[in-house]
């Protein structure tokens, strides 16, 4: 979930200033397909200080808990893999950028989100997916006892 917030502010701040949309468009691009279309339209016309507390809550919540779910995906490939140190950073970056284009951008019609933010869009996804990897990939390196030990002790090693 860390990975998943330091990614949402990323994004949001992206969106507020290279990419000249709203601080909070990104948080309303997630909920559409729960509330629909206006709340991101707006953010996208009416600067950068829109706020519709209620979108851009569902659309954090919903992000946190999606990113919640890959990183505890990746945990447990890292724990079966026996990723640590480099490894682990690397595994991290490749399953940041796999998810984003092999899952997340596919689920959310990748062609409208690419249409939206025009000529940024590749670079944004890739830092967006590598930002998120780089935070998958360091758990092992900060927690290494969550991935190495028995699968029924955590942090025990009973080989």
């Amino acid at each position: 979930m860390i990975g998943g917030a330091l990614m949402a502010m990323f994004a949001m701040i992206a969106s507020a200033t290279y990419l000249r949309m709203g601080f909070f468009t990104p948080l309303y691009a997630i909920a559409v397909p729960l509330i629909g279309q206006h709340p991101l339209l707006t953010s996208m016309t009416d600067g950068v200080f829109y706020l519709a507390p209620g979108p851009a809550l569902l659309g954090l919540v919903v992000h946190l808990l999606w990113s919640a779910l890959w990183g505890l995906i990746f945990g447990l490939l890292a724990r079966r893999l026996h990723l640590t140190a480099g490894r682990a950073i690397i595994g991290g970056l490749v399953y940041g950028v796999l998810v984003m284009f092999f899952v997340v951008l596919p689920s959310v019609g990748a062609s409208y989100l690419l249409r939206l933010l025009g000529g940024w869009s590749f670079w944004l996804i890739i830092a967006h997916a590598l930002f998120y990897g780089v935070f998958l990939g360091l758990w092992p390196v900060l927690q290494p006892q969550f991935f190495t030990g028995s699968p029924y002790y955590p942090g025990r090693n009973l080989h």
